[in-house]
C-alpha cells in the first residue's frame, strides 16, 4: 500500500477553494430540488443536458490537448503521482454536505 502525500501549504488553500466550490454545489443542489418540487421538470433536463454536453466537450478537449502536448493519451509510470491527501479527497463532499445543510438554514439568501 502505497503511503499518501502530507498536506502542504497549497494542498490547504486547494480544499479550501475545493470547500467553497462544494458549498455553492449543495446550494444549487438545493435549488434543484426546489424546482423538482414545484414541477419544473423541463428546466432541469435542459439544465443537466447543457452540463453533461460541456462536461463530455471538457473531458474530450482534456484528452485531446494532453494527445498533441505529450504525443500519448495516458501518463507515463515515472510520471504518475502518489495519492493525494485525504483532507483533499473529502474537501468537495464535506462542502457538499455544508451547502445542502446551509441552504436549509438561509444560507443561499445571504450568500446569492
Amino acid at each position: 500500500m502505497s503511503k499518501r502525500q502530507e498536506m502542504q501549504t497549497f494542498d490547504w488553500l486547494n480544499w479550501a477553494a475545493l470547500v467553497a466550490i462544494g458549498v455553492f454545489l449543495g446550494l444549487a443542489i438545493d435549488g434543484m430540488v426546489d424546482l423538482a418540487a414545484t414541477g419544473s421538470w423541463r428546466s432541469i433536463i435542459i439544465i443537466l443536458g447543457v452540463f453533461g454536453c460541456w462536461y463530455i466537450f471538457y473531458l474530450l478537449s482534456e484528452r485531446l490537448f494532453q494527445f498533441i502536448s505529450t504525443g500519448r493519451f495516458s501518463a507515463p509510470k515515472q510520471l504518475q503521482a502518489r495519492p493525494r491527501p485525504l483532507a483533499l479527497l473529502f474537501g468537495l463532499p464535506f462542502g457538499i454536505i455544508i451547502g445542502v445543510i446551509g441552504a436549509q438554514l438561509g444560507l443561499g439568501d445571504m450568500l446569492l
